[in-house]
């Protein structure tokens, strides 16, 4: 990955030394009203749709062809030609997007990517770090954003709107913390929300990063208007910076390195040194 990440228009650009940032509050009791934004395109639950309709993956001509009607129909509900429409106009804002990976956690190694073979969820082909860790854990990445807030995290529409104090982030996490994302979810599409706000709350020490999350209101930014350059931007920030989700799930350790660090023989661990590595998945569909 470039130490430099460029993202904004080119009124408001912001150079990050450092790479992306991951989301993460620094002061227990600490308050933050957060926007997942990194999105799916409206292509990709219809495509998923059409795929389980014929009970096999679509041919790439069928792919095409139905983003080509899909690409008309938007193009209609903007009064735009199809070759003006951009990616930010392709995203469907009821759609949040997710990655996960199978990782594991070691002082030695840090957080690495499973290296064993899986069909579905089940382990075909153990590899070192599962014989050396346990099972792997999953870990979950996304794209938000934080407000500017008053007291009581009532966002700042001046700010917002002048984008002022609008931050981006990674925001990666553990099985176990993104299941409260997904009740946040549900409990707000049972109100008929689908785009909305979270309210997360630091419980503790930060090192943890133990967070309550719950639903907020709908999402402010979805206030501004439809062909808003304000929110052009902040989708497109969830464009840039879905690039960089994957990289921050967990790092790819070869076999021979992990017996390096913990000290073993190459030849020390179970499994075939040339293991299929993990596929990222895309999103969490069945659960949001």
């Amino acid at each position: 990955m470039s130490d430099m990440f460029e993202f904004g228009f080119e009124e408001s650009k912001v150079i990050k030394t450092n790479a992306v940032e991951q989301f993460k509050q620094t002061r227990s009791g600490e308050k933050t009203r957060v926007s997942i934004i990194s999105l799916k395109k409206y292509s990709d639950g219809i495509l998923a749709e059409k795929a389980k309709e014929k009970g096999s993956p679509l041919t790439d001509m069928e792919k095409a062809e139905y983003i080509a009607k899909i690409d008309k129909k938007i193009a209609e509900q903007l009064n735009k030609s199809v070759d003006d429409l951009t990616e930010v106009d392709r995203l469907n804002i009821k759609s949040p997007r997710f990655a996960f990976s199978y990782t594991h956690y070691n002082e030695a190694v840090g957080t690495i990517r499973c290296l064993s073979k899986y069909e579905g969820s089940t382990v075909v082909r153990p590899e070192i770090c599962c014989n050396k860790f346990g099972d792997a854990g999953q870990t979950v990445g996304m794209v938000v954003m934080t407000y500017p807030v008053k007291d009581g995290l009532e966002v700042d529409m001046d700010l917002l709107t002048a984008r002022k104090y609008v931050n981006f982030y990674i925001w990666k996490m553990s099985a176990q913390k993104f299941k409260k994302v997904e009740d946040a979810y549900r409990e707000a599409r049972g109100d008929d929300k689908f785009t909305i706000d979270l309210n997360v709350v630091l419980d503790g020490d930060p090192k943890f990063q133990k967070q309550q999350i719950s639903a907020g209101s709908s999402a402010v930014w979805t206030r501004l208007p439809a062909n808003s350059e304000t929110r052009a931007w902040i989708l497109d920030q969830g464009l840039r910076m879905w690039k960089h989700v994957s990289s921050q799930l967990g790092f790819e350790m070869k076999a021979d390195k992990i017996s390096e660090k913990l000290g073993l023989s190459s030849g020390g661990h179970g499994g075939a040194a040339g293991a299929d590595m993990p596929k990222l998945v895309s999103s969490y569909d069945d659960l949001i």
